[in-house]
């Protein structure tokens, strides 16, 4: 009996089955929205499914770009369709796991093994992107090298003397001695290449010598015949003039005497200066003397510094002031001496003084014919800022000589009158 009571519920659940009329009763009454909230129960859980498998997908993706690709391959070979890329008129690069890496370099995710152990598939849409090759340094370990300068002897200097040589500096032979010309050679290296130009190969002369990246000579800016020097026009002091050659070594000592072993000039300058002094020999005039030549800025100070010393010693009630000023009259200001230009010579008699002697007539009525001038006189003293210096020739050139001669100028007037005054 149980069972008949029980049926009739059963039977009202479905909806395709009506109710017995006979017993309207016994139906067990529904609860309102059972059947609505079944609904959105399925409906909601769809809704998670979904969320759940894009979510997934994303997430591959993200993990790697070339899942990307596959899921294209997948597309194909599953058959379906897949809509045609729009061209783009402008080229794009595709990325690759490399392309990532600056982004993952910058935020600490990894920098080029952004994505490690990524490897290129055969039908994958990324391609790689062209990788820098590190340029080789050149720049040697520090090996503690030995510091040269003037009088070095053996294999040390040896080695230097042929990179010199390599790189255009030294035209003598690698003897392995430190002498003028390798002095000159190490000076002129160290001024092309921006080094503190002292003749002295120390740790940065080397390293950047036997380094392979140091500036050749022939890098060196050419040689300005008509520099001008003076107080208005002063010289850096580390200023080191291109050619310079040691005279003995291009001059014979029958033809002038050096006075100081070593001293250097301008190649240009010495050769023209042979010439003319062989020509004065030729005349019956020798006998001639270079007291100076070549002098760097800093050579240039001590002669300031000592002329002001004497002077004090020999005046007492002199102040510094007065000495220096009385100094400036016969001594150029260190930068405000043609001497560091490596283009002036100061030509003497030994033991002799200069003015009114045979030699000095000769060079004053000649010089201009070999390119060179008196560069200081008495009459163009309030130009040139120095009293007369009969013994201090100049090289210009020859033409530039010739029409400084012909008109009577300084070197300060031809420069103005030639429109080529430097500012």
């Amino acid at each position: 009996m149980p069972e008949r009571r029980r049926r009739p519920a059963q039977r009202a659940a479905n909806p395709e089955e009506e109710p017995a009329p006979a017993k309207p009763a016994a139906r067990q009454p529904q609860r309102p929205g059972t059947a609505g909230g079944a609904v959105r129960f399925t409906l909601a859980a769809l809704f998670v499914l979904l969320v759940v498998w894009v979510f997934s997908g994303m997430t591959r993706l993200l993990a790697d770009p070339r899942d990307s690709a596959l899921l294209f391959a997948e597309a194909e070979a599953s058959g379906t369709p897949t809509p045609e890329p729009t061209p783009s008129p402008v080229p794009t690069i595709t990325p690759t796991p490399r392309a990532y890496a600056p982004f993952g370099a910058q935020y600490g995710y990894g920098g080029e093994d952004l994505i490690p152990g990524a490897q290129e598939t055969e039908g994958v849409l990324f391609t790689p992107l062209p990788t820098d090759t590190p340029e080789p340094t050149t720049e040697p370990t520090p090996e503690g090298y030995a510091t040269l300068r003037k009088g070095a002897q053996g294999e040390d200097v040896r080695r230097m003397q042929q990179a010199l040589a390599s790189l255009g500096y030294l035209n003598d032979t690698a003897d392995g001695s430190f002498g003028a010309n390798t002095l000159a050679a190490v000076t002129f290296f160290q001024a092309v290449n921006g080094l503190t130009a002292d003749g002295i190969a120390g740790q940065k002369t080397l390293s950047l010598l036997y380094g392979g990246t140091a500036l050749p000579a022939s890098a060196a800016p050419a040689m300005d015949f008509l520099i001008l020097v003076n107080r208005e026009h002063m010289l850096d002091a580390n200023y080191v003039p291109s050619g310079l050659v040691a005279i003995e070594s291009v001059l014979s000592p029958d033809v002038v005497k050096v006075k100081y072993q070593g001293t250097r000039a301008n190649k240009t300058a010495t050769e023209a200066l042979g010439r003319m002094l062989q020509d004065a020999i030729a005349d019956g005039v020798g006998d001639w003397q270079i007291s100076s030549a070549y002098r760097t800025g800093r050579d240039q100070q001590k002669l300031v510094d000592n002329s002001v010393a004497a002077y004090l010693r020999n005046h007492s009630d002199w102040s510094r002031k007065q000495a220096l000023s009385a100094t400036y009259n016969t001594v150029a200001p260190a930068g405000a001496s043609e001497h560091q230009t490596g283009l002036a010579f100061d030509v003497t008699v030994p033991g002799v003084s200069f003015a009114g002697t045979p030699q000095q007539k000769w060079l004053h009525k000649h010089c201009h014919e070999y390119g060179f001038v008196v560069r200081f006189t008495a009459e163009k003293q309030k130009l040139t800022g120095f009293i007369a210096e009969a013994w201090h020739i100049r090289y210009v050139g020859t033409e530039a000589a010739a029409i400084m001669t012909k008109n009577d100028w300084c070197l300060e007037e031809y420069v103005e009158h030639m429109g080529i005054l430097q500012q």
